[in-house]
């Protein structure tokens, strides 16, 4: 038999994807090939729609682009004030993200998800406001062309020769709820061109000269049409896992990338993602740290292409080793990959394996997928450092070269009467191995370059001429300037191992001693003082720490161990950080007017607060080795700060276990030493005969039944709380239940008439009756209490869906708005309460009944009063059930 149990990997992805789905806004976006198509009409339709249904639909941003037939849609619906910027001496106009969530409304129409927003605003791009809006909880429509999304820009490029700017990362279209494709014929798109529907002027004839060639528009519909149908595939196989159908499709693929400081890696990681959509499967990108050090160019490289893997939802893995292919073979054993992707190789060494050769080799059952790359964009952050102290310090090791070289030929040069030629040659390979420790390659090359020269020269005969007639001279000339040339290369290369590994040495010393500090200092205050000024130090910088409160807020202060003190501004930015988990300020696409930058104190399980990094003001970036640096610390941080607030949770849960097993034990004794003087005054009441009637008398009967109600319900509250209730099941009826329950409740409803309303065909029902007439009879007696005189109670008793519903209504004021389930709670009394009640019927009512399998809710009714319902999963007696000796009629 086939099993067609659903992947339990699978359900719990699916269930995840429910819960993000419930927690935020619906995202609707109108896609399509390029501009023109109609997808902003398309969207202005969807709006109005919407609104004919009653839904609160607000207008964000819309770009007309003055098309009549737009501008006339836009018409009759709420328009959201544009904010104004100031930048550069303009007043700039931008979509209002704090006006929209104030707003609140049910639908948010956005255009062009693609844009970049003004400087000043919050965030780089319009994407981003558009997932702050969904995590708020507001629905979004919005529209973006297929060239925009990240994974399609080398496509597009290499199709149409243009370099997209304006990108949307594939995690926003995967939290997409729908995706509506425009499509419009290449024909009637350049129809529209031509009429002016599309671009106005100028600007139409430029397109229809450029990028609107029948080729490229062909092209891009294709892209569409084929993400639209992908997309479509992912949504129908998500159905059919959720019906538990068996899929074709179903894979178990698992892909990696390699990244590397090289302008291709960007094109490869889209490769990647673009094949990971059409597979469905996860994949990751790999980038392996060596010991020798980046430049400041091949770090930007490399930092641009893991941000390009984050943003396309890619799992970052780190690895370090000297052995790039031997790593990534590694790791893809590891993490049961079962496709690499790596670049094609332009040019092929004869002399020694490439690194694809390499990974090819080596890869065994895991498949390699071999790659032609794009070449990415050229590296804009990074400015070139100026000439004049490159130069500078360039010539200043040629000096000292020079000088090194004159004087070890001097030297050579008193020695050769005795010593010959071949001395020299050894002392100059000395002196290039030892200055190949302090200067750089260049000048080491020409030391060798200039030592074999002057050896030739000076030393070789015939001297003082560049001539060689021996053979094995020129022979012992050439070896001389190989192994002088190899031998300052390595040494050099050896240097720059020594420089990276100190570095790094320092960043795990500076780290440990941080986790030290902070994690092992007797007082928490001194330990992230310590700690914070160990980062300072070693990243040059000063800090801002603000740390969340126990109710896991942000205080309106730093922490006092901060070196720096914030503005507003600042602690709005380190607000963002903290709610939205992400990186913001300054060197970074959100809030980067800030002067400081600031990175979540995140673990697994929870954020513990933001730490802000301000470095000089002429620093051009925070660079790639610095970030990682800050990150590590900012986690370790996190860890030191998680595990104190752990410590006091457990410390607070074992005090307040300890007075509540204090609480428990002066209950059950207190209510147990009143039970007997009460048993005394109510025999002793009962006993009076004719002065019963004595309003003394009566006075202190109906406080002796108020004391002996607050008795019992300590007492069941003991009960409840020793977990010594044993349900014991019996076949009751409802309607004695009922009226047992309206005995119990005594004089609480003496001045209310109950109207009982039970369905007809209830049949007998298997509980514990004293339990549930109990539970039951608190409710009665609350619904007395809190109701005027003289107004009703509803009783309603039926089953559905073998479960017995009781509900109980009354015609008081009904409950505090927003106490709906506090109510419940121990000693719980709402405002106004008469005086008398303990708080605690209510509470032993739902003990009971989930002592019984089943649970109590309560609501307020739409005419007043309150309402309680009792939901009990029960069994029923039937005609197939069993009979009952007594129950069961004679024919």
């Amino acid at each position: 038999m086939t099993d067609h149990r659903p992947d339990p990997d699978a359900l719990l992805a699916q269930v995840q994807r429910e819960e993000n789905h419930r927690k935020s806004g619906r995202l609707f976006i109108f896609l399509g090939m390029c501009p023109g198509v109609g997808k902003t009409y398309a969207m202005l339709l969807s709006g109005r729609q919407h609104q004919s249904e009653g839904l609160d639909v607000l207008v964000g941003v819309v770009e007309t682009h003055g098309r009549a037939e737009t501008l006339a849609l836009v018409e009759g619906l709420p328009i959201l004030p544009r904010q104004k910027l100031e930048h550069g001496g303009h007043t700039l106009e931008e979509f209002d993200l704090d006006s929209a969530l104030a707003r609140r409304p049910d639908l948010l129409l956005v255009d062009e998800l693609a844009h970049t927003n003004a400087p000043g605003s919050r965030h780089l791009k319009r994407y981003q406001d558009v997932l702050e809006l969904l995590d708020a909880g507001i629905d979004v429509c919005t529209t973006v062309n297929v060239q925009h999304i990240e994974s399609q820009v080398d496509i597009v490029r290499q199709v149409t020769g243009v370099a997209v700017q304006e990108t949307v990362p594939d995690l926003i279209l995967d939290r997409a709820h729908e995706i509506q494709l425009i499509d419009l014929s290449v024909e009637k798109l350049i129809q529209r061109l031509s009429e002016g529907r599309v671009y106005l002027g100028e600007r139409a004839q430029a397109a229809a000269d450029g990028f609107f060639k029948e080729g490229n528009l062909t092209a891009l519909r294709e892209l569409a049409l084929r993400f639209t149908a992908e997309r479509v595939d992912r949504d129908l196989e998500d159905i059919r896992r959720a019906k538990r159908v068996s899929s074709p499709w179903k894979t178990h693929a698992r892909l990696m990338v390699g990244v590397g400081p090289t302008p291709f890696s960007e094109s490869l990681i889209r490769w990647t993602r673009r094949a990971a959509g059409r597979l469905g499967c996860p994949w990751m990108a790999v980038w392996v740290e060596r010991t020798q050090p980046l430049n400041a160019s091949e770090e930007d490289l490399l930092a641009r292409g893991l941000a390009l893997a984050r943003r396309l939802g890619a799992e970052v893995v780190h690895a370090t080793g000297d052995d790039i292919a031997e790593k990534l073979l590694e790791v893809a054993r590891e993490r049961n990959v079962s496709q690499i992707i790596i670049g094609k190789a332009d040019r092929r060494s004869r002399w020694r394996a490439s690194l694809n050769d390499r990974i090819i080799a080596g890869s065994g059952d895991i498949d390699v997928c071999v790659v032609r790359p794009l070449i990415g964009r050229p590296s804009s952050r990074i400015n070139p450092p100026p000439a004049g102290p490159i130069a500078a310090s360039q010539f200043h090791e040629i000096g000292m070269v020079l000088v090194a070289t004159t004087l070890l030929t001097a030297l050579c040069w008193s020695l050769q009467r005795w010593t010959g030629y071949t001395l020299p040659a050894m002392v100059f390979l000395l002196g290039i191995v030892l200055m190949a420790l302090r200067v750089g390659r260049l000048a080491v090359l020409v030391m060798a370059s200039l030592c074999a020269l002057v050896w030739d020269y000076f030393f070789i005969p015939p001297r003082f001429t560049f001539h060689v007639s021996d053979p094995e001279d020129m022979a012992m000339l050439v070896m001389f300037f190989v192994v002088a040339i190899s031998m300052g290369h390595l040494t050099a290369r050896l240097k720059k191992r020594e420089v990276a590994e100190r570095r790094r040495q320092i960043e795990t010393d500076a780290l440990l001693r941080v986790t030290q500090s902070a994690a092992l200092a007797p007082e928490m205050e001194k330990g992230l003082t310590e700690a914070l000024r160990i980062i300072n130090s070693v990243l040059e910088a000063e800090t801002a720490l603000v740390v969340r409160r126990l109710d896991h807020s942000l205080p309106s202060e730093v922490h006092p161990a901060s070196t720096l003190r914030l503005s507003s501004q600042d602690f709005g930015v380190a607000t963002w950080t903290y709610a939205n988990k992400q990186i913001s300020g300054r060197f970074t696409d959100t809030l980067p007017q800030s002067e400081l930058t600031w990175f979540p104190l995140q673990t697994a399980t929870s954020v513990m607060g933001a730490l802000g990094i301000r470095l000089n003001r002429d620093a051009q970036g925070l660079d790639f080795s610095r970030r990682q640096a800050v990150e590590a610390f900012a986690l370790q941080l996190a860890l030191v700060l998680e595990k104190e607030h752990f410590i006091q949770a457990v410390t607070h849960a074992e005090l307040l276990e300890k007075s509540e097993r204090l609480r428990r034990t002066l209950l059950d004794s207190v209510s147990h030493e009143l039970k007997t003087p009460l048993a005394v005054i109510r025999a002793a009441i009962d006993g009076m005969g004719e002065t019963a009637n004595d309003p003394y008398v009566v006075e202190i009967n109906t406080a002796s039944k108020r004391l002996q109600r607050l008795v019992d319900g300590l007492l069941q509250m003991t009960r409840l709380e020793s977990q010594i209730v044993e349900p014991q099941l019996e076949w009751c009826d409802v309607h004695e239940l009922l009226d047992e329950a309206m005995s119990a409740a005594g004089d609480a409803l003496k001045h209310h008439p109950v109207r009982t309303e039970i369905a007809p065909d209830l049949p007998l029902v298997k509980t514990d009756q004293a339990l549930l007439m109990q539970a039951l009879a608190n409710i009665l007696h609350n619904a007395g209490v809190y109701t005027p005189e003289g107004s009703a109670i509803e009783v309603r008793a039926f089953h559905a869906e073998k479960q017995l519903h009781l509900v109980v209504s009354d015609h008081g004021s009904g409950l505090p708005s927003g106490e709906e389930s506090k109510v419940f709670g121990k000693f719980y009394r709402a405002p106004g309460s008469p005086a008398g009640g303990s708080g605690l019927g209510l509470s032993i009512a739902r003990g009971f009944l989930r002592e019984l399998g089943g649970d109590i809710s309560a609501r307020n009714k739409t005419g007043g009063g309150a309402e309680f319902e009792i939901t009990l999963a029960a069994e029923f007696l039937t005609e197939s059930s069993h009979p009952i000796p007594g129950l069961v009629s004679e024919p």
